[in-house]
């Protein structure tokens, strides 16, 4: 069978990419601004076994890098048929106060596997600083990390190792919501290409040397490079 981490990219396929990035860049209507960006965007969606759209909601470009938002691992591992079990648990302590989570996976050759990670454990990694994802979400830090660790283990093969930011958001600048989603994004994610050439050198500069405000990704980036 084949699996998301071994799903054949054919040149058909690599086509299709090429004559939908375009359009889907120039569009605007699923967050990418580029052409190059949407169809990494796809061709890594793809090869974990997304849809070309669905990847615009499951892949996010975080500091130039394609990424598997947790959300997105998780709908791979649960539209999996090898999957048999997952058990996500909050834990607390005697008094009630959130203490962590822990995640159960289970394959359907009966490996099975049990991850979790606590507050404490965020604390002696050093992850907890001010105003960072682990002071205002602890409890979407905790819950993720738990899940990344145990697909990790148990589903490697499901989510082609992209657990990134699910293990480690802190790596990127970035914090999660409950639902997997990804928040408190660095700047650079998904700028609208005219806006960043705009704050890179002023509307009146581009005017200047291009006689106009470029429209088309094709003139926004040959306004680049006349300013550059």
């Amino acid at each position: 069978a084949i699996t998301a981490a071994t799903r054949e990219l054919t040149p058909a396929i690599w086509r299709m990419i090429g004559e939908m990035a375009p359009v889907l860049a120039k569009s605007r209507m699923f967050g990418v601004y580029q052409v190059e960006q949407a169809a990494a965007i796809m061709l890594k969606g793809y090869e974990c076994g997304l849809s070309m759209t669905a990847s615009f909601d499951f892949v996010k470009v975080i500091l130039g890098k394609p990424e598997l938002i947790p959300r997105g691992a998780l709908a791979l591992i649960h539209n999996s048929p090898i999957v048999k079990r997952i058990e996500i648990n909050r834990m607390t302590d005697k008094v009630g106060a959130f203490v962590g989570y822990s995640c159960t996976m289970e394959r359907n050759n009966g490996f099975t596997h049990t991850s979790q990670w606590t507050m404490d454990d965020a604390k002696r990694a050093g992850l907890v600083k001010p105003d960072s994802g682990w002071v205002n979400y602890p409890e979407n830090m905790c819950l993720w990390r738990a899940v990344g660790f145990a697909a990790d283990v148990v589903f490697p093969d499901v989510t082609a190792g992209m657990t990134t930011l699910m293990k480690a958001p802190e790596m990127y600048g970035v914090a999660l919501t409950e639902g997997g989603d990804v928040i408190d994004a660095p700047a650079s994610v998904n700028v609208d290409p005219l806006q960043e050439l705009v704050n890179t050198y002023t509307a009146e500069k581009v005017l200047e040397v291009c006689g106009n405000i470029p429209t088309t990704p094709e003139e926004i980036e040959a306004a680049r490079v006349k300013l550059e």
